[in-house]
């Protein structure tokens, strides 16, 4: 349950970090307050209810901080010296190129990992201009976009964005059951094809493009240079 003043509270909060987020906050929590099995727990914040003043104070931290430019970076962790093994054993990578090899892995992991982040931040600046709200922080379970209704003929809409069509892992599927929460992928796994002409929502679609999105890559990491 959240608390009956849970979007003033929003709205405040919001106020204090940044004033320009406020509507979109306060409309966040709204759609939580109506849908609380949809509000995602604090990791690492014992004691914090979801749906209690508390929660909202820290989401709206949450919600602005995962905006924040994001730099790419590779794995924290020590490569298996195994994987050095199995290149020049079976796969004939010459002994002096295994370090680099293993390198260049570690960077293109660290390249992937963004990608899905990078989506979103691409289609959110398409989209919150056009009436959606990008749930930054991870605050609604599987969830990435919410649009409130326009009018009382309208309902809510909530769509989850995954870049690829094999990469939403099964607890994230599970939520999805038995809701009208709407889900899209950019890329096959199986073939080299594109689904930007899948998009959902129709005032978007021919928006929203691979040649966007290159486009605001390029620029987004440009910028962190």
């Amino acid at each position: 349950m959240f608390v009956s003043n849970a979007e003033a509270i929003a709205r405040r909060a919001m106020n204090r970090i940044e004033p320009r987020l406020a509507d979109k906050y306060a409309s966040l929590i709204r759609f939580l307050a109506m849908n609380p099995e949809a509000a995602s727990a604090m990791r690492g914040r014992r004691g914090v209810e979801p749906g209690s003043e508390a929660y909202i104070e820290l989401q709206a931290d949450s919600f602005v901080a995962a905006r924040a430019p994001r730099v790419p970076s590779p794995p924290a962790t020590v490569p298996d010296e195994m994987v050095s093994v199995i290149l020049g054993s079976y796969f004939n990578i010459a002994e002096n190129e295994l370090d680099r090899v293993k390198r260049e892995h570690q960077l293109s992991m660290g390249a992937e990992n963004l990608v899905g982040e990078l989506l979103e931040r691409y289609l959110a600046g398409i989209m919150e201009p056009r009436g959606w709200i990008w749930c930054s922080g991870s605050i609604v379970k599987a969830v990435d976009f919410i649009k409130p209704p326009q009018d009382a003929s309208e309902c809510w809409r909530s769509l989850q964005v995954k870049n690829r069509d094999n990469s939403e892992n099964s607890s994230s599927s599970a939520i999805r059951v038995g809701t009208t929460i709407e889900k899209w992928f950019r890329t096959f796994s199986r073939r080299r094809d594109l689904n930007w002409d899948a998009f959902p929502e129709e005032e978007i679609r021919p928006l929203v493009s691979e040649a966007g999105f290159q486009e605001f890559v390029k620029a987004y990491l440009g910028k962190l240079k």
